[in-house]
C-alpha cells in the first residue's frame, strides 16, 4: 500500500476523533437583544427573558451576527444523495479527482479475489465520499452483481453541502434571505468584519486527510459573496478581523515536508466492509486541545490584508508575520479595537533538551505601538492552578475582561486591566461545557449550569445569565425538542 494511503470500506464511517473542544451553541447579538441558540431541533432566537422563537433552520453548524444586530449569517448543511446532483457543487478539478478515484476503485473491485468481508479500498483520502457516490451511480450495474449483497452498503453514501445564508431578524423571529456562498467543506467558524463589508470562515478538508484538521481560512466580500478567496492553510479555527475590517489575523502552521514520511497520516481510520451505513460528516469534537497534539509544530501569527477600503477583495493578499508561535489547531487569536492582538500559545525555549522545549501555556499580547515584542498577560495564580482553557476565552463587549473556562469545569473572569480574576459560581461536571460561556453585555455572562445548581433547577442543566448583581434562568420553560442533545434533563 502507498505510505500515504488508507484502507477504506465501501461506506466510510463518520470521522470522529476524541477531543474536548466545546461549541458556542449560544451567540448573543452585539446589542444583546437576541441570542441564536443551536438546540436539539435546529436554530432558534432567544430574547433576554428566555423566550424562544420557533425553529428557524435545521442542521446549522456555525453562526455569526452582522454588526447591526439585525442580520446574521448561518452555515446550513444539506445532504446531496446522488452523484448527478453533487456535480453542480464540484469544481472541474474536484470532479476530475473524484472520477479518477472512482475508476481506480472499480479496477480494485474487478481485480479482487476473495471474500468481500475482507475487502477494503486502497486510496488517498481526497474526495473519497464523492468518489464512492460516483462509483455507486456510474458503475453500479456492472459492479453490483460482482460484489453481491455488500454493494448495498453504498446506498447510504451522501455528501453534505454547506450554504452560508443571510437571515433578517424582526419581531422576535428570523427570515431566510440571500444565500451568500456554498462550501463543500464543513464550515466550522464564521466571523464578520467590523464594517459588515466582508466575512470569513474556517473549514477543514472534506473528508479530513488525516487526524490533523488543517483548517483553511476563506474570506468573501459582501459585494461578491459567492467568490470567496482562500487566504490561509493550515490555520487555527479561531481567527479575527482587525478593527478596520481590512485584514484577518490568524495562526498559520508551517507546512510539513511532503516527503517527510507517513507519520502525519498514520491515524487515518481503517474501515472494512460490513460497517454501518453513514455519510462522512464533520464533527467539531474531533478537534483536540493543545495537550492532545501529535507533536509541536512551528507557526506564525499572520496579519493578512485582504479587503480594500471599498469592501471588495484585494487582487492579492498582503500577509505580515507578527510573531512566531508553537501552533495547535484551536489556537485563539482576538483583535481589540485599539489594535492589540491577543493570542494564547505555549512558550518555547530553544535550544533545549529533547522534550523540554515547551514551557507554560499562556496568554500573550502584541501592542501596535511595540509590534516586535509579544508580551505575556499576567495570569493570577488561581487561574494557572485551575488548568485554563485559554483557547475558549471570550472577550466582554468592552474588551476589558475575558471569560475563561477551566479543565475542572470552573469559569473565571480575568480583568485585562487589573489582572485580577473572579471565579463565577458554576462547576460543570468533568469539565464538559455544553456551550462555551459567552457574554450578553459587559456585565452579564451566559452559560449552562448543572442539575441541582442554585442558579438553575433540580431537574437538569439550564442556561442562565449571571452577573455580580444577580442571575436568572432562561431555559426552564424551553420545550424538550429544543433541549434534546443540548441540555441534559432528568427523566
Amino acid at each position: 500500500m502507498n505510505s500515504r494511503a488508507a484502507c477504506i470500506g465501501l461506506i466510510l464511517l463518520a470521522t470522529v476523533f476524541t477531543g474536548c473542544l466545546p461549541e458556542a451553541k449560544i451567540t448573543w447579538s452585539p446589542d444583546g437583544t437576541y441570542a441564536l441558540v443551536r438546540g436539539g431541533d435546529g436554530l432558534r432566537l432567544c430574547d433576554a427573558a428566555g423566550n424562544l422563537s420557533p425553529p428557524i433552520a435545521e442542521n446549522v453548524r456555525a453562526v455569526a451576527w452582522m454588526p447591526d444586530s439585525k442580520q446574521f449569517i448561518a452555515a446550513c448543511g444539506k445532504s446531496v444523495t446522488t452523484w448527478e446532483a453533487l456535480l453542480g457543487h464540484l469544481s472541474d478539478e474536484r470532479k476530475g479527482r473524484a472520477k479518477a478515484l472512482a475508476e481506480d476503485f472499480r479496477r480494485q473491485i474487478l481485480a479482487y479475489k476473495g471474500s468481500w468481508d475482507g475487502f477494503s479500498f486502497q486510496a488517498r483520502p481526497d474526495d473519497i465520499m464523492a468518489a464512492l457516490m460516483c462509483l455507486r451511480d456510474e458503475y453500479g450495474k456492472e459492479l453490483a452483481p460482482v460484489v453481491g449483497k455488500k454493494w448495498a452498503e453504498l446506498q447510504g453514501a451522501q455528501h453534505t453541502i454547506f450554504s452560508l445564508q443571510l437571515f433578517e431578524v424582526a419581531d422576535g423571529t428570523a427570515k431566510a434571505g440571500k444565500v451568500l456562498c456554498e462550501s463543500i467543506e464543513p464550515v466550522a467558524e464564521i466571523r464578520v468584519a467590523p464594517t459588515g463589508k466582508a466575512f470569513g470562515y474556517a473549514a477543514p478538508p472534506y473528508p479530513p486527510k488525516n487526524a490533523d484538521p488543517a483548517f483553511s481560512l476563506f474570506v468573501a466580500s459582501m459585494a461578491a459573496p459567492d467568490k470567496p478567496s482562500r487566504v490561509g492553510c493550515p490555520v487555527s479555527i479561531f481567527f479575527d478581523w482587525t478593527p478596520d475590517g481590512q485584514s484577518v489575523v490568524f495562526a498559520n502552521a508551517a507546512v510539513p515536508d511532503p516527503n517527510a514520511g507517513s507519520s502525519v497520516c498514520s491515524s487515518m481510520p481503517v474501515i472494512g466492509l460490513g460497517t454501518e451505513e453513514r455519510a462522512v460528516t464533520y464533527n467539531r469534537f474531533r478537534m483536540r486541545d493543545r495537550g492532545q497534539q501529535f507533536a509541536l509544530r512551528a507557526g506564525n501569527i499572520v496579519n493578512c490584508r485582504i479587503v480594500n477600503q471599498d469592501g471588495n477583495l484585494a487582487a492579492e493578499p498582503h500577509p505580515q508575520y507578527e510573531a512566531s508561535v508553537l501552533f495547535f489547531d484551536s489556537l485563539p487569536v482576538r483583535c481589540l479595537r485599539n489594535g492589540t492582538i491577543l493570542f494564547a500559545c505555549t512558550e518555547a525555549h530553544l535550544p533545549a533538551a529533547q522534550g523540554e522545549a515547551a514551557g507554560r501555556f499562556g496568554l500573550f499580547s502584541l501592542d501596535p505601538a511595540d509590534p516586535k515584542t509579544a508580551k505575556p498577560v499576567t495570569m493570577p495564580k488561581a487561574l494557572e492552578e485551575a488548568g485554563t482553557r485559554l483557547e475558549l476565552l471570550q472577550l466582554s463587549p468592552d474588551e476589558t475582561r475575558a471569560a475563561i473556562p477551566t479543565n475542572s469545569g470552573k469559569v473565571f473572569i480575568l480583568n485585562l486591566v487589573s489582572d485580577e480574576a473572579t471565579e463565577v459560581p458554576v462547576k460543570i461536571k468533568n469539565g464538559r461545557f455544553p456551550t462555551i460561556p459567552v457574554w450578553r453585555t459587559n456585565d452579564e455572562l451566559c452559560f449552562v449550569v448543572p442539575a441541582g445548581s442554585a442558579l438553575g433547577s433540580p431537574n437538569g442543566e439550564e442556561v442562565v445569565l449571571w452577573s455580580p448583581a444577580g442571575s436568572r434562568c432562561l431555559s426552564k420553560d424551553w420545550p424538550e425538542p429544543a433541549t434534546k442533545g443540548f441540555l441534559n434533563r432528568n427523566k
